[in-house]
């Protein structure tokens, strides 16, 4: 009995401090860090038609998003505070190019290549996190994030793409 009230106390603590990290977030006027080298990245994404809104996604749990109907992005707060934006931003990114040229989330097919280690790892949140008809989309952006180059396969992914 001990132990479930314990269990029950810690997840209560850090539901508590998630709730307030996200009320710091929206309550501070905070500039979100985005790096020079991602800057030309959301400049042809907006170019290309695309809004990014860098606020809680209309779904729970999730760090970014990308809805194909309205081509917006949705960058969460919360992945500042964790320090992973930029992973975030290029995994919606990656969503983004694979949207265009007709609306429907499509692999690039872009050949890229990950340590074995990574590949397991985006295996596991692929099997965990998705439905089987994602996986290709989904297994191609957590790929793309990966990658030293990933900005500028974007910019080109989305130059070629996206009308």
């Amino acid at each position: 009995m001990k132990k479930i009230i314990l269990l029950a106390l810690f997840f209560i603590f850090f539901s508590y401090e998630r709730v307030i990290a996200e009320k710091q977030l929206i309550t501070n006027d905070h500039s979100f860090q985005i790096t020079n080298d991602l800057k030309p990245l959301l400049n042809i994404l907006k170019k290309k038609g695309f809004s990014i809104r860098f606020e809680f996604p209309p779904r729970k749990d999730v760090y970014g998003l990308f809805q194909v109907k309205s081509k917006t992005i949705w960058i969460s707060p919360i992945s500042f505070y964790q320090g992973i934006s930029r992973q975030t931003i290029l995994h919606e990114a990656t969503h983004a190019a694979q949207s265009c040229p007709d609306g429907f989330l499509k692999p690039m097919d872009l050949k890229l290549t990950i340590s074995p280690l990574v590949k397991k790892e985006i295996q596991r949140i692929l099997l965990k996190d998705y439905n089987s008809n994602q996986f290709l989309i989904e297994k191609e952006a957590y790929f793309l994030q990966t990658q030293k180059n990933a900005v500028e396969l974007l910019l080109k992914a989305l130059e070629q793409r996206c009308n």
